[in-house]
Order: structure tokens, then sequence, then C-alpha cells
């Protein structure tokens, strides 16, 4: 087993809680845990803080980072991007001098802290082990290349699920009589397939995390009941059958499903970049209704609570991201083709309050925001969200499907809109990479 695949071996889920006897627990100097005994831990740790369907992290897989960047550098990302505020991630993540100490159990301080050494010997950090490539990294471009993707990898996840899960995924909605149904997994998939087309025929090697408008998991709302139940009761939640219910259909559609493909691109594709493709939606309660503005953002790892940083396996996660120092290249990414993206479509940006989401720089349409698919992909990841799906506009569109050629959408000849969504991503990525490589 490699160092990259190593980052990605974690205790199987349902073989918690914890497995106590195998953890031999050494304090780094400096720590201020104090080694467990045996016996005290096996009476006394409780189960561990874990996101839905979430696994207990392998700390250990961090050896392969120590002493690869600098004390100044992993402030920074850690508090300028990652962490919602400073103080969110001061009772997990303590910065010393030479060090960053991690707590391994949020809830269990006894089990001891991380020892992560910073790098010291120069001021400049180095790299660990990724799969991922920065565009210095991949062969430089023949003069008037007609290929600028030439060599490049690129995972394509199309959000949600169509067909006969939508009803399971709360991504669909009928508005008027004779009319189509939006079902944001058919979409993104719709739009899938012509970035696929494009972006190879620009020379990149293209994956799509699924193929169809099935499930990439084999977990289902039935065989998550018991794991639901657990999980809210380890949260101090009744574990109603009204709650069970809503915890384990969103295990389905959103957790097993997230993390199913999160396997298939870190173990199989390994990409240099990953593309995950939604479409936006304003609340309408209860019922589906027509909302204004219509608009468009991209996001980019980060923004952190206080409880997501006190997840084990999420701490980790982040963490994880801080060491490869992905930031930078989502950042360089996201600021190019969200502009290429708001020239086709001709959509406003979207503005967070700057708790589920904050601006990290001057582009108003680039955020920061902790989604399960931007955190457990292990690469750079441009996280789409064009196109609010019930504004008047966006559903007269969707009405219009996959024409050819141009069409007049109120007063203005448009392409439709998946073809639309298409350009705008494939022209930023021609942009960036011409620029860079």
């Amino acid at each position: 087993m490699n160092a990259v695949q190593e980052i990605h071996r974690f205790f199987p889920r349902r073989a918690l809680p914890l497995l106590a006897g195998v953890f031999f627990f050494l304090c780094s100097p400096g720590s201020p845990a104090e080694t467990v005994t045996q016996e005290e831990t096996d009476f006394t740790a409780p189960f561990p803080v874990i996101a839905r369907l979430g696994q207990v992290p392998d700390w250990s897989a961090l050896d392969a980072y120590q002493g690869t960047i600098t004390r100044e550098e992993f402030t920074y990302l850690l508090n300028h991007c990652y962490a919602r505020r400073p103080e969110d991630a001061a009772d997990c993540i303590r910065i010393q001098t030479d060090r960053a100490l991690i707590l391994k159990q949020s809830n269990f301080p006894e089990r001891g802290w991380y020892d992560l050494r910073f790098r010291t010997e120069d001021d400049l950090s180095t790299d660990g082990p990724r799969f991922w490539r920065r565009p210095t990294e991949i062969d430089d471009l023949p003069a008037n290349s007609t290929k600028p993707l030439e060599g490049l990898r690129i995972a394509i996840d199309p959000g949600h699920i169509g067909g006969k899960w939508v009803t399971w995924d709360d991504r669909h909605f009928l508005l008027g009589k004779d009319t189509i149904p939006v079902k944001e997994g058919e979409m993104t998939l719709i739009v899938a397939r012509l970035l696929e087309r494009d972006l190879s025929l620009l020379g990149a090697t293209v994956y799509l995390t699924r193929e169809s408008n099935n499930p990439t998991t084999s977990e289902r709302v039935e065989t998550l009941q018991e794991e639901a139940r657990a999980y809210l009761t380890r949260r101090g939640q009744i574990p109603s059958p009204g709650l069970i219910a809503s915890t384990a259909k969103a295990m389905f559609a959103i957790s097993s499903e997230i993390r199913s493909r999160g396997v298939i691109l870190n173990e199989s594709i390994r990409p240099d970049l990953a593309l995950c493709l939604h479409f936006d939606a304003s609340p309408w309660g209860g019922k589906p209704a027509f909302r204004s503005p219509n608009h468009l953002h991209l996001l980019i790892n980060g923004c952190y609570s206080r409880g997501e940083i006190a997840e084990d396996d999420t701490r980790f996660e982040m963490t994880l991201r801080i060491l490869q120092r992905i930031y930078y290249e989502e950042l360089a990414l996201s600021d190019v083709v969200s502009k290429t993206m708001q020239k086709e479509t001709r959509l406003p940006a979207f503005h967070y309050d700057g708790k589920s989401g904050m601006s990290v720089n001057d582009n108003e349409l680039v955020w920061a925001r902790n989604l399960l698919a931007n955190r457990v992909f292990s690469c750079p990841v441009l996280f789409f969200e064009p196109f609010c799906m019930n504004h008047r506009e966006t559903h007269l569109r969707v009405q219009e499907g996959p024409y050819e050629g141009l069409r007049e959408i109120n007063g203005i000849y448009r392409k439709n809109i998946y073809q639309e969504y298409a350009d705008g991503v494939t022209s930023g990525l021609i942009r960036y990479y011409r620029k860079k490589r």
C-alpha cells in the first residue's frame, strides 16, 4: 500500500466502536495528553464523534506529511479559509511554535493528540503525497496546440440521482400543468455528457462518477435504518420513526451516495480536477413555487463550523486538504471559471451570509463552503451552482429541452441551458490551462 492509498485507509464503519483493544497511545513531547491504559480505554472511551456514515480516521496516515508545511502557511490556511472563525478550531487544533497538536477524538481527549511537526529548515513548504497534479506538473503544451487540456485527468460528478430515485433525492418538482418535471439529477447528467464530449476533444481524459440515473452506492434506505437509529442516539436525539426515516433517506441519497463516488474518484480515477455539477434552487417551503432572483456561484472547500471541526473524520479530512494545499488550485481555477460561467449564463452572483459560506477573495462569484463532496474528493474540486431551477426563466428553459442552435428566450437568442452551462465550464478550463501550462 503506497502513501496515497494509506491516506484513504480508515477503520470499517461497521467495526466500530473504536476497536479499542488495538490502540496503543504514545503521546508526543509537548502534548497535553497522558498515556491511556488499555483498561481505561476499554471502559471509558465513548463512541467517537463522526459525520453521517463517516469512519474513524487513522491519524498515522498523516505521518507522510511530517515536516512538509510551515507554521505560517498552516495557520494561514486554517484561519483564512477552512475554519469559519479562528476560535472554531481552537478546541481541537493547538498551534505551537514548531508543531500543531490535533485532537484525535474530540469527546475523549484522553486518547491523545496527533503531533504534526512543522517544517523549520527553511521558509518554504514542501509537497507531501497526493495523486493530483498542478498544471506545471503536466507536460508543456506544443505551440498553438488545439488540445489545451492534453494530459489532464478530469472527473465529472453529476450531482444527485435521476430516474425512479429522484423521489429519494428531493431535488425534483413539477410546476404548472402540462409541463416537464424538473429533475436535477437528470439535468446534471445531461451537462456531464456534453462536458465529457467537449473536454475529450480538447485532449483531456474524462471520467464520470456515475454513468446513469442509478445510484452508485449499494446501500438503500431500508438497509440504513439501524445505522440511522444509532447515529441519532449518539447525537442525543430521540430516534422516533419519522426521524429515523428522514435520516436514513439522507444517509442513502447524500452520505452513502457521495461517499461511494468518493471511493471511485480517490481509488480508481485519481484525477487532477473534479467538476461537481449542480443546479441551484431557492427555498420554496412545503409546496414548489417560483422564486427570484436567478443567480450563480462556485464553491471551494472551506468555512468549517466549530461543530464540523469537532467531528473526528471531518477534522482529519480538513487537515489533509490543508497539508495538500488544495486551496490554492481550487481558488485559482474557480476565479477564472466563474467569470466565463457568468459571461455565458448572464447570471448575477449569489451571496452567502458568512456562516454557511464565506468569501475568501474579491470575486463575488466564489465562496468557501464545507460540503461532503468537496471535502472527501481528495483533489481540487469545482462545485458549480448556476441557475435557480424554480426561477421562471430557468423553468422555461428546462421546458425547451436540449435543442440545437439558438432560440429566443425572453427576447434574447440563447443556447439550450445545458450547452450554455457546459460551454461556460469548458471556456474557463481552456483559459486557465493555456495560461498555466
